[in-house]
């Protein structure tokens, strides 16, 4: 008889500490700012909501109808607060110069608990924060990249020009890509390969800072530029696609991301590369996407 009382009294025992609500966790939902304690609460808290909604001897209790209340009105508590929390943070990711990676590592990966809160306890809010990281990433990198081809362009040597080729009209670009670059003086080299085979052996160097370039009076052959563009779009999308992952749970996400940049891109080579003349250099961009 002892022996089945402790057993009973064990098992009533971990019953209340499942569904109890202690006044600290009150006083950290509602008033406690989000921090590490916070997001341990959270996951109590957590918890607590998935054994009233899965037990069944809890579904019976007449306990149930004094905490359930107490705890619905956290969990709408917790899921505001954070909710305003992550929007917040995002914004940051809107403000010029903001290094985004940094951003996401050091900031954002600290609190994915509260995504993973709002996933399991409020998807609908779940799918705002999730279309609102979208939409401000597809816009931020759009104007990244954006920004980064017309600091390349600046940067461009034409080593062919339509009147170096026979029976090709001359032929004008258009739209914001479209500039006027140097062209290359000695035409005797329009055909020679030269150093240009070099761009194959740099692959994976660093992309191009345009500030840097620009300094130094540098000029480069379009596949040089083409190189680094990709580079930079290579290492962005790894880094966001790696983020998704382990901030949402979802790669998926990286699609709709990076609709927006991929559509920057293309626009510029629609332009540059339709209206190219250099057989050496298309060759060469043709090697390095090989």
């Amino acid at each position: 008889m002892n022996q089945l009382q402790l057993v009973a009294e064990s098992k009533l025992a971990k019953f209340v500490e499942d569904i109890i609500v202690p006044p600290r966790m009150v006083d950290v939902i509602v008033d406690g700012e989000i921090n590490d304690e916070y997001m341990r609460t959270l996951e109590i808290l957590s918890k607590k909501l998935k054994f009233v909604a899965t037990d069944a001897v809890v579904n019976t209790s007449m306990a149930l109808k004094d905490v359930q209340p107490e705890l619905e009105r956290l969990r709408q508590k917790a899921v505001s607060k954070v909710f305003e929390f992550i929007v917040q943070k995002l914004y940051a990711l809107r403000k010029p110069k903001t290094n985004i990676q940094i951003l996401q590592q050091s900031v954002l990966l600290k609190y994915k608990y509260v995504i993973s809160f709002l996933k399991e306890h409020s998807k609908e809010v779940y799918g705002e924060v999730r279309a609102a990281y979208m939409d401000t990433m597809n816009k931020v990198l759009s104007a990244h990249f954006r920004a980064y081809i017309q600091s390349l362009e600046k940067l461009q040597l034409d080593i062919a020009t339509s009147s170096d080729l026979i029976g090709i009209e001359a032929r004008g670009g258009t739209g914001i890509f479209s500039t006027r670059r140097e062209p290359l003086k000695n035409r005797s080299s329009v055909f020679a390969l030269g150093d240009r085979i070099n761009i194959l052996k740099e692959i994976d160097e660093p992309a191009l800072i345009p500030h840097i370039a620009e300094a130094s009076s540098r000029k480069y052959p379009y596949e040089v530029l083409f190189r680094s563009l990709h580079k930079l779009l290579m290492d962005t999308a790894s880094s966001e696609y790696l983020f998704c992952g382990d901030f949402f749970g979802e790669e998926s996400l990286f699609n709709e991301i990076f609709a927006g940049p991929f559509g920057v891109i293309d626009e510029h080579f629609n332009v540059i590369l339709s209206n190219s003349f250099d057989a050496i250099g298309l060759m060469l961009m043709i090697c390095l996407t090989h």
